[in-house]
């Protein structure tokens, strides 16, 4: 394209841009070096004009983004799965990746202009919906009811009292420590999920949520103590035990919550 055309271009974007967003700045330098990779795409020029802005960090910029383009992004996602918990990590996951610079520079400048930016948006919110589905699809294959509680009773405490006390209560633990994750706030449930079931560290899931690493960590040591409580306390209502019994299956609880909660529960953790 010749230079003048492309000039055109960049002028196009930037006349569209700041009608349409008037409070953004952005530098015409900026806009010019990324529309001219993209100056064939003529149609969508206030969308570029935004892009640009969003990755040069202008806050206003942001502010519209979220506002206007990226809520439209829950839509998207719901029509894969509108489970609340999902549909909040995976809102972030987009939010995160189109936004937040990591080892390479955010995906919002790879924006072409091809496409209303809103629509474009809405690609990504599915296409990050579906890698999510299918990763916890394939963590690990999920056991029938009765063989979640048949693998519970062979995994070793180390304690042949404890061991003897899961296999005789292994149904009740089994059903207490479900209804305990389901009790969990959706946030702690998918911060629990990301890291028993898909792995991520603290600080991916502080990326995530765009919060410090301290955070995450102290809502991942919140969920795996209110399911501690809430397993300990079901147990206590379902079963006649004695106050040294609910001692015992108190620390048998505490032994098995994290290899429970990593190899036993990745069906609930959704």
């Amino acid at each position: 394209m010749a230079m003048e055309s492309v000039e055109e271009v960049v002028s196009a974007a930037w006349d569209a841009g700041r009608a349409a967003w008037p409070t953004i700045t952005l530098d015409r330098a900026q806009l010019a070096t990324f529309v001219a990779p993209r100056a064939e795409n003529r149609q969508f020029l206030a969308d570029l004009y935004l892009a640009a802005a969003c990755l040069a960090g202008d806050r206003e910029a942001l502010a519209v983004f979220e506002r206007e383009v990226l809520v439209h992004a829950r839509a998207a996602i719901r029509s894969i799965d509108a489970n609340d918990s999902f549909l909040d990590e995976a809102f972030q996951r987009v939010r995160t990746k189109l936004l937040v610079a990591d080892e390479a520079a955010p995906r919002i400048g790879e924006y072409a202009g091809r496409g209303p930016l809103r629509a474009w948006v809405g690609i990504a919110a599915v296409r990050t919906a579906l890698m999510m589905r299918r990763s916890v699809q394939r963590a690990r294959e999920v056991p029938a009811e009765d063989d979640w509680t048949d693998a519970l009773t062979m995994l070793s405490t180390n304690n042949p009292e404890l061991d003897l006390l899961k296999r005789q209560y292994a149904q009740a633990f089994g059903a207490a420590l479900r209804d305990a994750v389901a009790g969990l706030e959706p946030r702690l449930r998918a911060a629990l999920r990301m890291s028993f079931v898909e792995a991520l560290s603290i600080d991916d899931i502080g990326a995530v949520y765009a919060v410090h690493r301290a955070t995450a960590a102290r809502w991942i040591q919140r969920a795996c103590d209110e399911v501690f409580e809430h397993t300990r306390r079901h147990l206590a209502e379902r079963l006649a035990l004695t106050g040294t019994e609910l001692d015992r299956m108190s620390a048998m609880v505490q032994s098995q919550l994290d290899v429970s909660l990593s190899q036993l529960l990745p069906a609930q953790l959704k």
